[in-house]
């Protein structure tokens, strides 16, 4: 066989997250993110370096249980092969400002993919509401629709292989809503055995990408290896067909 590569055959990966800058649409909660340049070759230093002062849930990245949980699992603590998801599927389920992807959205989706509930391990929710991380900052960060916990609750019911859970807005719940907000990633993260695996959650996708055609041949959240902390920034990467 020869060893050189068919590069008609070569996989092809499309990136599903946003570049971290310092003007990026961020949760009104946290601190815009400082790059701040510390050695220049344009200033005559001999390379370039940089410090990076950003929170964690900057970006598109993911949530881990410890994120809401006292006894939850750290970011950190994921192998790599756990962030590897081979049965994933985006679901256009469009919504406005401040509405809610709610249960019964869910089953009316469920009913209509019956074959794929047993398989899926990676839920994606393009909501459209990605068009405005470009043209409104101020409305992509603060109007956000969101997912309510009763459907939390139930896809975690219905999907058993169900493990990462995904969406194209700042944040799974919407803004300015505590209680919501709270409920939303308890029902995410709780660990009950009839639930199956607690799971982990990317917010701030860009889904625009992915074509409605295009198939996902596996999706691969690969996290910002710091230890000690909650949740990280990540990179998302999809293979395709």
């Amino acid at each position: 066989m020869n060893p050189k590569m068919n590069l008609s055959k070569r996989c092809k990966y499309i990136r599903l997250s946003y570049t971290l800058n310092s003007n990026s649409p961020l949760h009104p909660d946290l601190k815009e993110p400082c790059i701040t340049p510390k050695n220049q070759i344009l200033t005559g230093d001999n390379y370039n370096t940089s410090i990076i002062t950003v929170e964690n849930h900057s970006g598109t990245h993911v949530d881990a249980p410890a994120h809401f949980l006292k006894d939850g699992k750290i970011i950190s603590d994921y192998s790599a092969d756990e962030l590897v998801f081979y049965n994933s599927i985006i679901w256009d389920c469009p919504k406005n400002h401040d509405e809610l992807i709610n249960k019964q959205d869910i089953s009316h989706f469920l009913s209509k993919n019956k074959v794929l509930i047993e398989n899926i391990d990676c839920l994606l929710l393009r909501t459209g509401f990605g068009t405005y991380h470009d043209e409104n900052a101020k409305i992509y960060s603060t109007q956000n629709p969101g997912i309510s916990p009763g459907a939390v609750f139930y896809l975690r019911c219905q999907l058993p292989n169900l493990a990462c859970l995904g969406i194209d807005t700042i944040s799974m719940s919407r803004y300015g809503r505590m209680k919501e907000s709270i409920e939303v990633h308890h029902n995410a993260f709780m660990n009950v055995a009839s639930l199956g695996k607690p799971l982990v959650l990317v917010e701030d996708l860009d889904l625009r990408v992915v074509g409605e055609e295009t198939e996902l041949v596996k999706v691969l959240v690969v996290p910002w290896q710091v230890g000690a902390i909650d949740s990280a920034p990540c990179t998302v990467l999809a293979q395709i067909n």
